[in-house]
């Protein structure tokens, strides 16, 4: 992966769980020139290993030595992998791509009948009478409660920001600190499109008391051991970290500390491999989650894009995506499921830079 210069690496300490990209996750890549067979797997001394063809549109995106990334998409054809520096029981950060998890623990808390989404966040969790008690399920879930990324005191974010300089991981919050920082936050603009992981880590944990449990227990609960998704896991604390961690750069190449999140996990805790994420994903094109209320009750935000609960929904020329990316301080991810064609491209990596344009060419070439 290219590397940016100083100037650019600190892309936002208090952003650094990712952010949602409307439509550049759906954007075409570049076509390439030649065309290498399908039907077989091969490996190289680069440490390269899977579809041929997929390797040859990933290659030129990996080319570091400390690079390692995996793969996958699923089409007609089945599903197809690709690793480079990893394999399939390398464990990668993903980030933001959380959120879509606890979208979906959202939607089926609805049908169990455990919340309602016009609940009151305040109705679960102990938020006093600050603004954000008032804030709706349904508007947290789609970023339109008026709620900032993080909060903004600047205790907070002088500590997150010299944490991401340095390489460490930047939060070890408990639920009652985040709490307590939820209540010092205001809701600007409330109704319009703001991206919120305070928010995000809200009703994770809101679903979580709701069912008399923790978001870590729910998570595995009701996704991780039904859908199968048996190297997938959150870990709170450095100990917890699979021993198949990729192990994290950052943009200018330097390794970090794995990213754990605590309290903030249900924003971005996920550590997964990428047979995991083609779990998920065959969830969502045919099987339980398919048309789950977190996909289909939307608000619109132009350009044919919509929010579902946390999910990116993306209608044009007849497809339907749903995405989400991630990004952590030395991982990067995206998964696009076009739910139209029952196609989908995962792309997970160890390196804290965007990888939305790999996985638009995996998708581009998709038919």
């Amino acid at each position: 992966m290219r590397r940016t210069d100083s100037t650019t690496r600190l892309l936002g300490a208090v952003a650094l769980l990712g952010c949602l990209a409307l439509s550049g996750c759906v954007a075409t890549g570049d076509e390439a020139t030649d065309e290498p067979s399908r039907d077989a797997t091969s490996s190289d001394s680069g440490g390269t290993i899977g579809d041929p063809e997929l390797l040859r549109l990933i290659r030129p995106s990996f080319v570091d030595p400390d690079d390692r990334a995996a793969v996958a998409v699923i089409d007609g054809d089945g599903v197809r992998t690709a690793f480079i520096g990893s394999d399939a029981s390398t464990a990668f950060e993903i980030g933001s791509i959380t959120k879509v998890f606890t979208g979906e623990l959202l939607a089926e808390a609805i049908a169990r009948g455990e919340v309602r989404a016009d609940d009151p966040v305040g109705q679960y969790l102990d938020l006093g009478d600050a603004p954000v008690a008032s804030a709706t399920l349904r508007d947290l879930a789609v970023h339109r409660s008026g709620l900032a990324t993080f909060p903004s005191d600047p205790e907070f974010v002088d500590r997150v920001t010299a944490d991401y300089e340095a390489g460490r991981d930047p939060f070890d919050e408990s639920l009652d600190e985040v709490l307590a920082a939820a209540r010092g936050m205001e809701l600007t603009a409330a109704g319009t499109f703001s991206y919120s992981n305070m928010g995000a880590t809200l009703v994770g944990h809101a679903l979580a008391a709701a069912a008399g449990t923790d978001y870590r227990s729910l998570l595995t609960e009701r996704l991780l051991v039904p859908l199968g998704l048996d190297g997938a896991s959150l870990p709170l604390a450095e100990d917890e970290v699979p021993a198949s961690h990729a192990g994290g750069f950052d943009a200018d190449g330097e390794p970090v500390e794995p990213s754990t999140l605590a309290a903030y996990a249900p924003a971005g805790g996920i550590h997964a491999t990428v047979g995991d994420l083609v779990a998920f994903a065959q969830a969502v094109l045919d099987g339980p989650l398919t048309g789950s209320a977190a996909q289909t009750d939307t608000v619109e935000v132009g350009d044919g894009s919509a929010i579902g609960y946390f999910w990116n929904v993306h209608d044009s020329g007849g497809s339907r995506i749903v995405s989400h990316n991630g990004m952590t301080l030395g991982f990067a991810s995206v998964l696009l499921i076009d739910t139209s064609s029952g196609t989908a491209a995962i792309v997970l990596s160890n390196q804290g830079e965007s990888v939305d344009d790999v996985g638009a060419t995996l998708m581009s070439h998709l038919g």
